[in-house]
């Protein structure tokens, strides 16, 4: 009885590990977070925004809205409150690819239906959007 009892344990303990494990290392991709992005910009949320963009993706927006006598804060929720953040409806996403610590994620832009590739990066065992690599991105393509 007391092997009985030993196996239900370690099953038991060994699921709980698994679902430990699976929860920290297994709920965080690109794709999600760019999902969470979404959403936070949908419900105006600016904390629930910058969760999902990388440190240097904060610091380039920072020094961005400092130049314009701003907090970040304030950049963020004028910016969400704009017209340009009018979509209610997640655009398709495609072709997700890691590479270690770097990952970029192909999104559809709603009006011209063209495919645009949004770059990640691992901080702190999450995904988060790098928001200034995807822009020196886009900046080269429009200078070819």
């Amino acid at each position: 009885m007391n092997i009985f009892i030993s196996n239900k344990l370690f099953c038991a303990l060994a699921l709980l590990v698994v679902c430990a494990m699976a929860c920290k290392y297994g709920s965080s991709s690109p794709t999600n977070t760019y999902k969470a992005f979404f959403d936070a910009q949908k419900k105006k949320d600016v904390a629930a925004t910058k969760k999902t963009l990388s440190k240097s993706s904060i610091e380039m927006m920072e020094k961005a809205a400092k130049e314009q006598n701003k907090t970040l804060d304030q950049a963020l929720k004028e910016g969400l409150e704009s017209p340009a953040a009018k979509s209610l409806n997640m655009p398709p996403t495609r072709n997700e690819k890691i590479e270690g610590a770097n990952a970029t994620l192909e999104v559809q832009d709603e009006d011209s239906k063209k495919w645009e590739t949004m770059y990640f990066v691992k901080e702190d065992g999450d995904w988060k959007i790098a928001l200034d690599k995807t822009v020196q991105e886009m900046l080269k393509n429009l200078g070819k």
